[in-house]
């Protein structure tokens, strides 16, 4: 009977390692930078984009064109509620988008990540409304201390905001009260403050800069609003900022983070109306 010899064992061969990530630290930094190109660039495009329909409309020559824009008001008018809407919508879906795209499709990790996720409704909306009510009083308190020393904020000088104009009112707080809550949460405290946490937080600076550099960062975009009071718009934003970092920290979720800041803004923006729809009313500013 012929021998048989059993055949040599050949270890397989190890699986080659996977390319280590960046940390998420690190990749949050250049799409950061990504995302406030596409602010500036969308922002330009879109307004310019409205500036030509309406001197299309209104047949408006260069010599009056350039006269128009050189007035503030007149600047505003010519891009009107629905080229802001429209200005808002793009910004606010590339803060979204950019980092679901290097989360989700680059990274392939879960969006519950960068917040989302949303356990215990009840309690996710709860702290929401009272991180809302105290980012309402906080603004409050501090821009009332600036105003006392003859700082405010030209910010509302530059929304298309007009007596009876209530399509234009209603769209213009569409978009500051629900789209820039959800795109501005989902970069600002869903991306850049956990992003910062994860990376850093094993470190006992790590915590603290995730809280400043993100409440800083979200006040710091909004220079773009004002050309005078800067500080005063600033300050109060980062206290904002601060406070929304905590809703995020403490839940995991942008649920309430996205709550507070709708009721923020939306709080906000019904009292402008009101003022501008009642000129002359008690407690209204000189708008």
């Amino acid at each position: 009977m012929a021998q048989q010899y059993d055949a040599p064992f050949v270890p397989a061969p190890e699986p080659a390692p996977r390319p280590r990530k960046w940390p998420l630290a690190g990749v949050m930094a250049i799409d950061f930078v990504i995302a406030l190109v596409a602010f500036v660039g969308l922002t330009l495009l879109v307004q310019i984009a409205f500036v030509g329909i309406r001197v299309a409309q209104q047949g408006l020559s260069l010599a009056d064109l350039q006269a128009r824009l050189r007035d503030q008001a007149e600047a505003v008018k010519l891009i009107g509620a629905d080229g802001l809407f429209a200005t808002l919508l793009a910004t606010n879906a590339a803060f979204a988008l950019i980092p679901i795209a290097r989360v989700r499709w680059l990274r392939h990790e879960p969006l519950a990540e960068i917040g989302f996720q949303a356990r215990n409704l009840p309690k996710l909306i709860a702290i929401g409304v009272g991180v809302g009510v105290l980012s309402l009083l906080a603004n409050g308190l501090i821009s009332g201390l600036f105003q006392r020393y003859g700082v405010v904020p030209d910010q509302s000088a530059q929304f298309p905001l007009f007596q009876g104009d209530y399509l234009g009112q209603a769209l213009f707080m569409l978009g500051a009260a629900v789209l820039a809550p959800i795109g501005e949460e989902i970069l600002f405290r869903g991306y850049v403050f956990n992003a910062l946490r994860e990376t850093f937080g094993q470190r006992r600076w790590g915590l603290p800069l995730a809280y400043g550099v993100s409440a800083l960062l979200f006040a710091a975009v909004h220079v773009f609003s004002v050309s005078r009071g800067l500080l005063g718009l600033m300050l109060p934003l980062f206290v904002i900022g601060l406070l929304l970092a905590w809703a995020m920290h403490t839940t995991r979720s942008l649920l309430p983070c996205i709550i507070a800041h709708a009721i923020n803004n939306g709080v906000a923006l019904v009292a402008l109306v009101i003022c501008i729809n009642n000129p002359g009313m008690a407690g209204c500013p000189a708008i």
